[in-house]
């Protein structure tokens, strides 16, 4: 007779904490749905916000980018400093909170400058979660298992880019109809207000979730107690700049890339094929939705599969292959002579384009100490969020009005921005692949050093 022994409680306790680690991180992944909902929102109401406030293209693209980018670059490195010496989750919940506030505030606005300042209250919230977030994933799983968690971690920063565009659209076409709501005082509520009201609201309701039920991960391979201080991460950094500096670049060239595009690409359908806001939306959402999956998992199975070939450059080599495939794709995707050309060509690039994401995630990660992960996640993040999203949609901006001069020549200044900064990306990523491989081998060594003679010091079960 066969007899089944229950799990020993060991094993019980040990499930348990995947599942639970594996939840956190599926959290952490919401949190960056909804946060790239309240900050890529604003993409699809670009024409409506225009229109009532009597702005330039110049004007919006300083409400989309540099407003949110300023307070994100102000508040980001103070708040990574916290977040290193203290409890990540309740730092992450709290700021989640003050963002969706601030996506409230957006809907209230009458004036430019209203509008600007809640952008950077968005900003200054949001500056906190990339640094919270990535720190409390690489204490949540082991380091081969980095690709496919900060896989799940970017679907939800791409899967809310792109849910922004379809919920918006939505939005949009269900308030089209609706008489502009006069609240007295000067305040007039119309669609495009009620649209970032609605979207305000998930983020309070998920920051409740994360607060009852995820736990602070315990930090793992930390040298010291605290942050470290500010002097030790410049010399930390300066003293591996072959390594830090190329990747960076690399990294926000492509976030330049990546922003000015998704800004613009709904006015594109827009104005170039003559298609609705929400249909134009609703087809940009739908293309980052479906490529954001498709890529990432790519992405990370191709990582993975690097690594277990000994290439100790694999999430460098990644972001390589991802930048040479995306490129092409970008320039030619503005150009196709009708919208479902520029649909399937722009749907390819995303694609290409995703695959970079866990690698770049995890390199920055596995070749940066515990203590520091903070303040280098907030440079890391000050290069995608604040190069990226600040300058990326005002050089595709400043090339329309000032280059063509002309608002239906949005395509030909979209493919020239990418001409222009994409080969620096690519050389920028081919050139730290070598001493990035030098450095996680080194990595590598330290992690399997550390385990061993934390194994050595285990005294031996007796009997």
């Amino acid at each position: 007779m066969n007899v089944t022994l229950p799990p020993k409680a060991t094993d019980v306790g040990r499930s348990a904490g995947v599942r639970g680690a594996w939840y956190a991180v599926v959290v952490i992944a919401l949190v960056s749905f909804v946060s790239n909902i309240d900050r890529g929102i604003i993409n699809l109401l670009v024409e409506p916000i225009k229109h009532d406030l009597a702005l330039t293209d110049t004007s919006v693209s300083l409400l989309v980018g540099f407003a949110f980018s300023f307070f994100y670059m102000l508040c980001g490195l103070p708040m990574a400093r916290v977040s290193d010496a203290h409890n990540r989750k309740i730092i992450l919940t709290c700021a989640l909170t003050v963002w969706s506030i601030a996506t409230a505030l957006c809907g209230l606005a009458q004036q430019f400058w209203q509008l600007f300042a809640a952008r950077g209250l968005v900003g200054a919230g949001e500056s906190v979660k990339g640094p919270c977030s990535m720190s409390m994933i690489s204490d949540l799983v082991p380091r081969d298992r980095f690709p496919r968690a900060f896989a799940i971690y970017q679907l939800g920063i791409n899967a809310g880019m792109g849910g922004a565009l379809i919920l918006g659209g939505f939005l949009l076409a269900v308030f089209a109809h609706v008489d502009p709501i006069d609240l007295g005082g000067g305040f007039v509520i119309k669609d495009w207000h009620l649209v970032f009201l609605v979207a305000s609201a998930p983020g309070l309701l998920l920051a409740l979730v994360m607060a009852l039920t995820v736990k602070e991960p315990a930090r793992r391979g930390r040298t010291r107690k605290g942050q470290a201080p500010i002097g030790e991460v410049v010399r930390f950094v300066t003293s591996n700049w072959r390594i830090y500096v190329p990747l960076l670049l690399s990294i926000a060239i492509a976030s330049i890339e990546t922003f000015g595009m998704a800004v613009w690409r709904p006015t594109l359908f827009t104005r170039t094929y003559d298609l609705s806001l929400s249909i134009s939306g609703t087809l940009v959402g739908t293309m980052m939705l479906v490529a954001t999956p498709i890529g990432l998992g790519a992405g990370a199975m191709l990582a993975e599969y690097l690594i277990r070939r000994r290439h100790d450059d694999a999430m460098v080599r990644v972001c390589f292959y991802a930048h040479i495939m995306s490129v092409p794709l970008a320039i030619l995707m503005p150009l196709m002579p009708t919208w479902w050309l520029c649909f399937g060509v722009g749907l390819l690039a995303a694609i290409a384009g995703g695959m970079a994401a866990p690698g770049q995630n995890s390199a920055i990660q596995i070749i940066t100490p515990n203590e520091m992960r903070g303040q280098i996640n907030a440079v890391y993040l000050f290069a995608i969020s604040v190069i990226g999203g600040g300058f990326g949609p005002t050089a595709i901006a400043l090339l329309t009005d000032y280059v063509f001069g002309n608002d239906e020549m949005l395509r030909y200044a979209m493919s020239l921005f990418v001409a222009i900064v994409g080969p620096i990306g690519i050389l920028c990523a081919w050139l730290a692949m070598k001493p990035y491989g030098v450095a996680a081998r080194r990595a590598a060594e330290a992690e399997a050093g550390q385990a061993a003679s934390g194994a050595a010091g285990i005294p031996k079960p007796s009997g």
